[in-house]
């Protein structure tokens, strides 16, 4: 993995900035209060005017584990992501994915829940996964009949075309998932399917523009 991550600077870039920010956000919760640190590395819907998060969330991490999950996930896509579209492209796929799935996927949750809820819903963006799950729907376009091998099965794989179908088909039985437990008030994590969903999308949508 160090080998790759050697020639992959934009992934690289990355790693440094989420660390770098998670470090930084530790900081000012811990000098300012954790209100100052989500006016300034959080999209939420009631703030969305805050315009500077759409670009901060998607390098942001609620805590280490969420970090080490995404830092893991950046070093398996992100080499192949740039071997395919090279660093800068690569780099942009990400920028616009992450700043399109923290403010559209951030109004997502809200259009999706409020109808069927009676408390107003609130809704907040963290987390690289967003601009992560561009650079996967990226690939998959590009490299749709690619076959990629499943762990511990010989001789059995999966398209990318239909990987990416059934990254769609998770993301979109997850949000539904996510409305069933809001209203049935079961107190279940998130996974940010919306902004998953949204993320792959832009990744698909740029990687047929860039041809």
């Amino acid at each position: 993995m160090w080998r790759t991550l050697r020639r992959s600077p934009a992934t690289v870039a990355f790693l440094v900035i989420a660390w770098s920010l998670y470090a930084g956000r530790l900081v000012v919760t811990h000098q300012f209060g954790q209100e100052a640190a989500h006016s300034l590395f959080v999209v939420r819907d009631t703030h969305l005017q805050y315009v500077w998060t759409w670009l901060t969330a998607p390098f942001g991490h609620g805590n280490v584990v969420h970090l080490v999950v995404n830092s893991l996930f950046a070093a398996s896509i992100g080499p192949t992501a740039e071997r395919t579209f090279g660093s800068k492209l690569t780099s942009v796929g990400f920028l616009v994915s992450g700043l399109l799935a923290a403010s559209l996927g951030t109004v997502l949750v809200v259009a999706v829940r409020n109808p069927f809820l009676s408390d107003p819903v609130t809704a907040a963006a963290l987390g690289s996964s967003m601009g992560l799950f561009g650079l996967v729907g990226m690939v998959c376009e590009r490299y749709r009949s690619h076959v990629v091998p499943l762990p511990g099965l010989q001789r059995a794989g999966v398209r990318n075309q239909t990987f990416f179908w059934l990254l769609l088909g998770v993301s979109v039985l997850g949000m539904l998932v996510d409305l069933w437990t809001s209203m049935a008030d079961v107190s279940v994590p998130g996974l940010g399917h919306h902004f998953h969903l949204v993320g792959l999308l832009v990744g698909w949508v740029l990687s047929r523009e860039v041809r």
